[in-house]
Parts: structure tokens; C-alpha cells; sequence
């Protein structure tokens, strides 16, 4: 008997553990299902027509992974699901960066009605780019940054809160949770869900169009039982042959259709009508599915780019000192001698000390090009010093242009430079090609491509790996300053400092230049302390 007992109570303990396991996974689920719900019912609240940002708080003020990812998910259902994709993009987009908040501030004693209200403020600030700087949306900004100023501290207060009743475990501390491997996860679910979405755009079915304009016209028609029963074959035939015409066209014409259709036919003109408004309101509802479309990826790209960027804080920095010295030179002059050049060159550090070169040419000459470089620099150096990856920060920046209601862009060339190695990527996005000179020898890298902006998840920039660490200089041009006379003087150059072939290459006639020019040579040298 006493044996039986003792080799039931091994069993009786594992009993008792999984017991209490179950009872805290359905707590922490039910409490993860009422942040989710209660994101989901916030969204729904708005002010001068935009939506609150309460539901994006909610995320922030959170007490676990769990709790805020379901809130996430919740308040991103919620924004697209009562707001629509285009007023739904401000919210997401602060709902992302409240959860990249929690991520980094969870257990940082950060003021969370502050931090709520300032990243309510920035991500406004920086849609506001785009739908211009106007009383009315100044006006809404504030609105959403004092409602988050004000809904923070109560949901602070509820997070901070504890179930009465419950006895708190003090025998055995509490596994240490690691946040940031969650987020990722859930960053890269929400990217994968929207990447294998069917797509929204469907192809154009010229059937519906003649099936409407039928209903509309040949209803009450005295010739509908012959042109739809008696000759329905020909009827086929002659609208089909007439599509390709209307679909390539956007419109039928009189000269679209076989004349036995046209004189078969006494409501030629009524017909022709009916198709064409049928057309328009098909073609409306294609270019609402675009949008849309173009939003979604958009939005996933994001996803990708967020989870991206914790991955990469997550690894360790290098501690290999660096063994070459970059030397750098920007030459710039503006269109026809003006001051004000619309070409923007800089160069920054990133997180992990690599060394980042970057010429941006904006749409055009003057002072919206140069804003424009300037815009689409600072957005790039801030993504990239805060560790992430070109071709992530490259995805985002072509993601603004896309959603901004201005066609403005900039082209880009991009350089990355490991200083430990000497090797380096550069990134080409509807940039003038760049040169790459050697032992005497000047080699042409890059070609004529489109710029960022155009269209979602369209065509990526060109990336190009090359060296410097043999001496070697690359020159980053314009499109102002490329041509067969930079080619010339490229080939002619022999040696001299980086500042001396900056100027060189943008030396022209004042009464010649069509454009503003700008050059950017780089080269490394040896570091002392290699």
C-alpha cells in the first residue's frame, strides 16, 4: 500500500503543474482576447472626420507580448475595417510604432501618456508631409495628440492594475519573458497574411459591360427577341469582336462594331451609351481595387521592414576596429549658376559603423527639387542609423512616395561601406550611372532605370557590389553632371585629392548647364591604427 502511494504521487505533482500551466494560458488568453476586442471596439471613435488614436494606445499600454500583440491586431482591424485603407494608414502606422515602443520601453521606466502623445505627434507629423502643412490638419494632429495625451493615463492605470482576489506566487520569480522574438513573429505573420492575399484588381470582363448595357437599352426594345433569339449568335460574335478595340481603348465607338450589328440595331446610339457608363463605372471600381491593392502592399512591406529592424537591434555590434579611413568630396552647383541646387549628397554612420553614402537628385530644378532631395535624405540617414537594412529603408521610402498625393520623387544612389573590409553595396534607383576608377581603367556601373514612387512593390533598385580597399575611387553623379564630357575627364584623370575631382567633373559653362550637377567621389585610405 505504501508503495502504491508513493508511486502515485509523482503522478499527482505532474497533475497539479499542468493544472496550473492550463489555468495561466487561459488567463493570459482571456486577457489577450479583451485587449484585442476592446482595440477592435475603440477604433471605431473619430474626431473632424479622422480616427482617434485610442486604439493604438492601447497597444503601448499593454502589460505583456500577448496583450499587446492582440491589441495590434485588433486595432489594425478595427482602423481598415470602419475607416477604409486611406484614412486607415496614419493609425496602423502608429499602431506599428506603439508596439515597437512596448518592445523597447516595456521594462523602462518611460512615461506612458508621454510617449503616447509623442509618437502620436511624429507619425502625424510625418503624413502631414504629404497632405501639406494646412489649418484643418494641423487642427486634427492636435486633436489626436490630446486624446492620446489623455486616454494614456487611464489605460495606464488599468495595466497597472491586479485582479483582486488572486494570491501572487512568491516562492518562484517569474521567467524572464523576451519580447522582442514575439514581435518579430507577429510582424511577420501580419507580412505574410498580406503577401499571399489573392489580389484585389480583377481582370475586366467585357460580358458584365454588355450584359448592363442590354438590361438598360434592349429591354424594352421591339427588336429583342430578334438580335437575342432569333440572331444571339451573331450578337455574340459582333460584340466580341469589338472588344479588343473597346478594352485597348477604355471606350467603344460607333466604328467598333460590325456594320450588320449597326444596322441591325435601331438603339445604336443608346447602346454605345450604356456601354461606355458601364465601362466608366467598371474602370472607377478597378482604380478604387489599385489603391487598395497598392495599400496592402504597402502595409506589408512595413510589416517586413519593422520585424526587420528588431531583428537586426537584436544582434551584437562588431567590435573589429575599422582599418580604412574614408575620404569623401561633394561638389554641387546649382541650374544656369543659381545657389539653389535641387541635388542633395551626405554621408553618415550607421549603427554598426559602416560608412554610408548618399546622393539623392529631386524631381526637376530649384527650390522643390531641393526640398525634395532633402526630404527623401533625411528620411533614408534616420532609417538607417537606427540600424535598418538599405533594402528594407529603401522599401519604406519608396512606400511614401506612393501614398503621397504629390508625383514629386527623388532619384537615389545609395553606398555602403564596411570600413573593416573595404567592401562595399551600392543602390541605384532611377539614379545616373555611377563610375568606378581602377589602375587607370574607369568602368560605368548602372543604367537607366525608373525612380521610387511610381508604383507598390514595383520594380527593386539596382544593387552592385564592389571594393575599395585597393585604392580604388567611385564617383556618384547626377543627371545633370553625367555625359561623354564626365566621361572624358574621368578617363583623363590620373591622380589628385577627391576634392579636386569633385570640382573638376561639375566645371561647366554657367550659360550651358541645363540642370543642377553634383558629384560625389569616395576612397578609402589606410587607417593608422590598422
Amino acid at each position: 500500500m505504501k508503495a502504491v502511494q508513493l508511486k502515485s504521487r509523482p503522478t499527482q505533482w505532474l497533475g497539479a503543474v499542468l493544472g496550473a500551466c492550463g489555468g495561466l494560458w487561459r488567463r493570459a488568453g482571456a486577457e489577450a482576447l479583451v485587449f484585442g476586442a476592446g482595440a477592435l471596439l475603440v477604433s471605431v471613435l473619430g474626431c473632424l472626420g479622422q480616427p482617434l488614436p485610442a486604439a493604438a494606445c492601447l497597444v503601448l499600454c499593454a502589460s505583456t507580448p500577448l496583450q499587446a500583440s492582440a491589441a495590434l491586431l485588433g486595432a489594425c482591424g478595427g482602423y481598415i475595417l470602419f475607416w477604409g485603407w486611406e484614412l486607415a494608414m496614419e493609425p496602423v502606422a502608429l499602431s506599428l510604432s506603439c508596439l515597437v515602443g512596448f518592445a523597447l520601453f516595456r521594462r523602462t521606466p518611460v512615461s506612458r501618456p508621454g510617449l503616447c502623445a509623442g509618437l502620436c505627434a511624429a507619425v502625424g507629423a510625418l503624413f502631414l508631409l504629404d497632405s501639406g502643412v494646412g489649418i484643418l490638419p494641423i487642427l486634427r494632429l492636435a486633436a489626436r495628440t490630446g486624446v492620446a495625451a489623455l486616454v494614456a493615463p487611464a489605460l495606464s492605470r488599468v495595466r497597472a492594475s491586479e485582479p483582486a482576489g488572486e494570491p501572487k506566487p512568491q516562492s518562484l520569480p517569474a521567467p524572464e519573458l523576451q519580447p522582442q522574438p514575439r514581435v518579430e513573429k507577429a510582424l511577420r505573420l501580419m507580412h505574410g497574411i498580406l503577401a499571399r492575399e489573392d489580389p484585389i484588381v480583377q481582370p475586366i470582363r467585357l460580358a458584365e459591360v454588355y450584359d448592363e448595357a442590354a438590361e438598360r437599352v434592349c429591354g424594352c426594345c421591339v427588336r429583342h427577341a430578334l438580335c437575342w433569339e432569333q440572331h444571339a449568335e451573331d450578337t455574340y460574335r459582333d460584340l466580341c469582336a469589338a472588344g479588343e478595340l473597346i478594352l485597348s481603348r477604355g471606350e467603344a465607338q460607333r466604328e467598333d462594331f460590325p456594320e450588320r450589328f449597326t444596322e441591325r440595331c435601331c438603339h445604336t446610339a443608346g447602346f454605345l451609351t450604356a456601354v461606355n457608363q458601364a465601362m466608366d463605372r467598371l474602370l472607377s471600381r478597378r482604380r478604387e481595387a489599385h489603391r487598395l491593392e497598392e495599400s496592402r502592399r504597402i502595409a506589408a512591406g512595413q510589416y517586413l521592414a519593422l520585424e526587420r529592424l528588431l531583428a537586426a537591434l537584436s544582434r551584437p555590434l562588431p567590435e573589429q576596429a575599422p582599418r580604412f579611413v574614408p575620404e569623401l568630396a561633394v561638389g554641387s552647383a546649382g541650374r544656369a549658376g543659381s545657389e539653389i541646387s535641387g541635388d542633395r549628397g551626405s554621408a553618415f554612420r550607421d549603427r554598426r559603423g559602416n560608412y554610408c553614402v548618399l546622393l539623392c537628385d529631386g524631381m526637376g530644378t530649384g527650390m522643390e527639387a531641393r526640398v525634395e532631395s532633402d526630404r527623401a535624405a533625411r528620411l533614408l540617414t534616420a532609417f538607417l542609423e537606427s540600424g535598418m537594412e538599405p533594402d528594407a529603408a529603401l522599401g519604406l521610402l519608396n512606400g511614401f512616395y506612393v501614398l503621397r498625393k504629390q508625383s514629386s520623387f527623388s532619384t537615389l544612389d545609395l553606398l555602403k561601406l564596411d570600413l573593416r573590409s573595404g567592401m562595399g553595396t551600392l543602390y541605384k534607383w532611377g539614379a545616373a550611372p555611377s563610375y568606378l576608377l581602377r589602375a587607370g581603367s574607369v568602368e560605368k556601373i548602372g543604367t537607366a532605370a525608373p525612380p521610387p514612387g511610381l508604383t507598390a512593390g514595383g520594380r527593386a533598385p539596382g544593387q552592385y557590389e564592389l571594393s575599395l580597399r585597393e585604392g580604388e575611387t567611385l564617383v556618384m553623379v547626377s543627371d545633370g553632371a553625367d555625359g561623354e564630357e564626365t566621361t572624358s575627364r574621368l578617363t583623363a584623370y590620373t591622380q589628385g585629392s577627391v576634392r579636386d575631382l569633385a570640382a573638376c567633373l561639375i566645371a561647366q559653362d554657367q550659360t550651358d548647364a541645363e540642370d543642377d550637377r553634383t558629384a560625389v567621389v569616395v576612397r578609402l585610405r589606410g587607417s593608422q591604427n590598422a
